[in-house]
């Protein structure tokens, strides 16, 4: 064997060696401690959450520790840190029978998972402002899916029609059945929020990730 075809196996060793840690990182101890951390964090911040906007909505920084987790290990694990947070909020302390915390899931992994993908891969000064553009957008549409198809008829089923959970939105201008729900007040909602959280997130995650 020449020296040019031992570097070159040596090399593939290497490469086999980096992939393989790569795809066992988010089980080794350390991670997972870190991810059931930020996990518990993510669910109390959940609990802090703001006053209601047009009933349902309110802004919380519960999402802030499954973008860090997601940038650090994965989009794996912030999918892990966000699926935990919900599954003990919906058993400990819903107030929406669990329909809330349905929604929270799907659109938070929309704005989580696009991000982390991004972020990972992307080089160059604007990678954190492509990543949270991409994942605002990937929110909002995934956010307006969800509500029209799976939440807001949930919610009619749980209290008493369209019109009841239409009602309490009323007070925004151009609010008059489902759609207008949607497009008038939860998704300038989700926009504000993807905004807020990739503020918030950059900066966060900047300041703790050699900590990590």
């Amino acid at each position: 064997m020449n020296q040019a075809t031992h570097e070159t196996n040596v090399k593939a060793a290497n490469t086999r060696g980096t992939s393989k840690s790569k795809a066992t990182n988010l089980f080794s101890t350390r991670t997972m401690v870190t991810v059931s951390l930020l996990s518990a964090l993510s669910y109390v911040l959940m609990l802090l959450e703001s006053p209601p906007f047009i009933g349902f909505l309110r802004l919380e920084f519960s999402d802030i520790p499954a973008i860090i987790g997601a940038f650090q290990f994965g989009p794996l694990a912030g999918l892990v840190i966000e699926l935990i947070k919900n599954v003990i909020k919906a058993i400990t302390a819903t107030k929406t029978a669990g329909i809330g915390e349905l929604a929270n899931f799907i659109i938070s992994i929309a704005y989580v998972v696009p991000a982390a993908i991004i972020y990972r891969k992307m080089k160059g000064k604007y990678k954190s402002l492509t990543s949270f553009t991409v994942a605002t957008v990937a929110m909002t549409i995934a956010g307006f899916l969800m509500n029209y198809f799976v939440t807001i008829p949930m919610y009619a089923t749980l209290y008493g029609g369209v019109d009841n959970v239409v009602a309490v939105a009323k007070g925004i201008p151009g609010i008059k059945d489902k759609f207008t729900l949607i497009l008038f007040g939860i998704t300038p909602f989700n926009i504000v929020k993807g905004i807020f959280l990739g503020i918030v997130g950059h900066y966060t995650y900047r300041l703790i990730k050699n900590r990590l």
